[in-house]
């Protein structure tokens, strides 16, 4: 287990989130950001079994045949089909469709960092109508508890990416799910996310990134209340997590019947490590379709 700081969102003083612009030379001001120490759990070892559904999150041991994920043909053509196989196997879903990959190896994201002219991929060159950044892009760890979609703009992206099925695809249940994987074993800054089940409705902020060409509305989380009484969030990460180590978890669910929809996540420093090399990780975005569960 870690103790370390957990960057989450301080709401402007009128209580009106406020949009993020979003290019090369964005910045966040990390002082304005609501910093909370916070334990981060080990699930290595942990007696609780950490599913989608219940907790928001679960790991699954997966070897890919890819090594190298540089090449942006080859990932598509070789890792996605493992990935929707994977996918399939874990939900259960009737269909699978990835809409997005990207590969972050950059020191820090290019929002939180010190001099974005030492970053790999221009946020400016995204194309018309993407609503993430162009495949690949060498982006690094995102500093800063989030969702990368609200649930109210999640169909809105499915209708981007599949305008031909989607009113199909809204008559049952469907998700959004990532599929994060270490491109090396991760020592530095690792991925932690936040277990559903201690998170609140008020607890969530819809924030609009606003890039030159795209717009995409996502959750960012604001610090539990200091009057709960059941101990607030709870924050689990994988130590050294190699490339087996595989992490789903949810950016949304249709589905409102108690079940986790979300999992919200972020990296966090871990001082044991600090003067690690950078991070590398692949993450996948993918629509999952339950096709027959229409209620």
């Amino acid at each position: 287990d870690v103790q370390t700081d957990i960057s989450y969102y301080k709401l402007p003083e009128d209580g009106i989130p406020l949009p993020v612009i979003m290019n090369k030379d964005t910045r966040v001001d990390l002082s304005k950001c609501d910093w909370q120490l916070t334990t981060v759990y080990d699930v290595r070892g942990s007696l609780f079994n950490f599913t989608l559904d219940v907790a928001g999150f679960q790991s699954a041991k997966h070897k890919s045949s890819l090594d190298d994920y540089s090449d942006d043909a080859m990932v598509k053509e070789r890792h996605y089909p493992e990935v929707v196989k994977l996918l399939e196997t874990i939900t259960g879903s009737s269909k699978v469709i990835i809409f997005h990959h990207q590969v972050r190896q950059a020191r820090t994201h290019y929002l939180y960092h010190e001099d974005a002219s030492t970053i790999e991929g221009d946020p400016t060159k995204e194309k018309q109508n993407e609503n993430f950044p162009p495949d690949a892009s060498m982006h690094g760890p995102v500093r800063g508890a989030h969702t990368d979609l609200s649930y109210d703009f999640a169909p809105e992206v499915l209708k981007m990416y599949c305008p031909d099925q989607a009113e199909q695809f809204l008559k049952g249940r469907f998700q959004v799910i990532n599929v994060w994987r270490p491109i090396k074993t991760i020592y530095k800054d690792p991925f932690a996310v936040l277990d559903a089940r201690t998170m609140l409705p008020e607890d969530l902020a819809i924030v609009a990134l606003v890039g030159p060409q795209f717009t995409n509305n996502t959750f960012s989380v604001k610090a539990p209340s200091k009057e709960r009484k059941d101990g607030g969030h709870k924050w689990y990460y994988m130590s050294q997590q190699t490339p087996e180590d595989v992490l789903l978890f949810k950016n949304f669910d249709s589905k409102t019947d108690g079940r986790a929809r979300a999992a919200p996540h972020t990296s966090f420093d871990d001082n044991e490590f600090k003067h690690m090399d950078a991070r590398q990780s692949l993450e996948i975005r993918a629509f999952v379709f339950h096709e027959d569960d229409v209620e």
